[in-house]
């Protein structure tokens, strides 16, 4: 039996472990924190199985074709801004205020009914007021008792109306069949250069606004004036249908007999509001105190 050194056992040694030992205890400690935290969890916490939630997002609604006859049909064409009218009625009396293309890009792919429509109910009533304050003032030295005339609010609104849809139709119809085709496919051709009905009745509903100021100015009783207006109001308006649809006017094989029947209506437009609203002949006023005064008798 060999003598063992009771020192030596006594005293403390110092053992480094190897480093493929390190790695391999530090690993093995490492994954069992991780495994006894897993179990641990898995222990205090009930699982329970859930179908996966399917969130609905909101879609737009979408755009359908509706009926010409309906109501929806019409809603896209007063869908604009107070700008935009503001903007289409300097335009129709001003032209050189906007771009050249002016009809093209923005009322010909944007045609609206909204200020047409209220255009044309404005024209309406100032004619209505405007013609009878011109009654009033032509017998106001006449022994005639003057009366309101609400006739001419009806008279108005029938030749406004009938103007503003049944010319452009007209004239819509006529570009469609006058326009002489320049390429191979004749449908796109006329499509692309005719311009669409709804911008037509667009483009003179804007055109009688230039209306509204010169119905005041016809109440004055001076008859080279109003003539003088009858004209500025018939050419200024004329004209600028003219300046905005010329490239399909120029494209169709009647370009004069178009330009002089647009010119032409509008300037009977004119005077039969003048004539009819503002004007009355001096021989009339004979004729009322001539009838009253054997009435008399």
């Amino acid at each position: 039996m060999s003598n063992v050194n009771t020192g030596e056992l006594l005293n403390f040694q110092d053992y480094s472990p190897s480093p493929e030992h390190n790695d391999r205890s530090a690993r093995i400690d490492v994954e069992a924190v991780h495994t006894n935290q897993y179990t641990s969890s898995m222990s205090n916490s009930n699982y329970g199985f859930e179908e996966p939630k399917v969130i609905e997002e909101p879609t737009s609604p979408t755009q359908s074709n509706h009926n010409f006859w309906t109501i929806q049909y019409y809603q896209k064409y007063f869908d604009v801004k107070t700008s935009e009218v503001v903007e289409r009625i300097i335009s129709s009396v001003l032209p050189q205020k906007v771009s050249r293309n002016y009809f093209d890009e923005r009322i010909k792919g944007k045609p609206d009914l909204y200020g047409p429509v209220w255009i044309s109910v404005t024209l309406i009533f100032t004619i209505a007021v405007s013609g009878n304050i011109a009654s009033y003032l032509q017998n106001t030295n006449n022994a005639v008792e003057w009366r309101y005339n609400f006739h001419i609010v009806s008279i108005a609104a029938t030749a406004i109306l009938c103007y503003v849809w049944l010319v452009p139709l007209a004239l819509w119809a006529a570009l469609k069949w006058t326009i002489a085709p320049d390429g191979q496919n004749e449908i796109e051709t006329q499509a692309s250069s005719s311009p669409t009905m709804m911008s037509l009745f667009c483009l003179y509903g804007y055109s009688l606004s230039i209306y509204i100021p010169v119905a005041i100015l016809w109440t004055i009783q001076v008859s080279w004036l109003q003539w003088m207006f009858v004209l500025m109001a018939a050419f200024v308006s004329g004209a600028v249908l003219i300046f905005w649809l010329l490239s399909a006017l120029r494209k169709s094989r009647y370009f004069i007999i178009l330009v002089g029947c647009i010119l032409g209506f509008h300037f009977l437009l004119a005077t039969g509001f003048m004539l009819y609203f503002f004007h009355t002949p001096s021989n009339s006023v004979h004729t009322v105190i001539v009838s009253s005064t054997v009435k008399s008798a």
